[in-house]
């Protein structure tokens, strides 16, 4: 076997003992400068305050909705099949994070009675658009579903994809929670679907907090925020938090409801399904 045609990636150079040894420089300084760059986003992440975390949000879910050209592709096989399996025909469903209206026109075409919830407003127009245009009726709330009326008597609450994780701090997801729960019948669950754990730099989270506590930020990095580039807007970071097995069940407790099911649904999808406590 010749070098350069290793099994294994991690000895792969090119022929010649120079540019070896070039080769092998120059991508051990590009890991070098990545994982610089990437400890300089988690110290820019500690110099925003709540608010400014709020707008690059909004902003970031703004830019993707409007460039995003996914509406006409509907749900998701993998969606079908959690819906199909977790709700009732007759259900009213509340969505929370609805976007253009993919999945509400999704939703709506599976028979359920949903009421969309959408915090960017040029999104809501969209959806309300996309709504009318495919026959169907909705409405669509807006407004960050920690502080808009949202009603009462819902079979099931949704979080869209990823929209849980995109909510910061613990404390007040499981405020949020609590605040669900009023809006549900008694029978009723809610649907939360999250990006799971996966591994990063414990230094990185400690680089976050060291800027936050030196500018005074009013808000707390906690283990599992994840911080980066975002693929479609300048100078805005993506944030996610990656929850830890028993995590999410930890916060439902904590707004006194029971998961009563929760794994991976779609990589990196997880969903978890909570119930009011008897």
């Amino acid at each position: 076997m010749t070098r350069g045609s290793s099994s294994s990636s991690r000895h792969f150079a090119p022929v010649g003992p120079l540019r070896s040894v070039a080769y092998r420089l120059l991508w051990g300084c590009s890991n070098g400068l990545q994982q610089a760059a990437n400890a300089c986003l988690y110290l820019a992440a500690g110099l925003l305050r709540w608010n400014d975390l709020m707008t690059a949000s909004r902003i970031r879910w703004r830019d993707y909705g409007l460039s995003a050209d996914d509406f006409s592709i509907g749900l998701e096989p993998w969606e079908r099949r959690l819906y199909s399996d977790l709700l009732r025909p007759s259900d009213r469903v509340l969505l929370v994070g609805c976007g253009t209206g993919r999945d509400l026109v999704g939703l709506l075409e599976l028979g359920y009675g949903v009421t969309g919830l959408e915090q960017v407003p040029e999104l809501v127009e969209l959806a309300r658009a996309n709504v009318a245009r495919s026959g169907m009726v909705a409405e669509v709330l807006t407004g960050g579903v920690e502080a808009v009326e949202l009603g009462t008597g819902y079979d099931a609450v949704i979080f869209s994809p990823g929209v849980y994780s995109c909510l910061h701090q613990s404390a007040s997801r499981v405020a949020l929670l609590a605040r669900i729960k009023a809006c549900l019948c008694p029978e009723g669950r809610i649907l939360i679907s999250y990006y799971g754990f996966t591994p990063r730099s414990p230094l990185s989270i400690h680089l976050t907090r060291m800027t936050a506590r030196l500018t005074r930020a009013d808000w707390r990095p906690e283990n599992g925020d994840s911080f980066s580039r975002d693929a479609k807007t300048s100078q805005i970071l993506r944030y996610e938090h990656l929850f830890r097995h028993g995590e999410v069940a930890h916060e439902c407790a904590a707004a006194e409801l029971e998961v009563i099911q929760d794994g991976v649904i779609w990589t990196p999808f997880h969903c978890a399904v909570a119930v009011q406590r008897p």
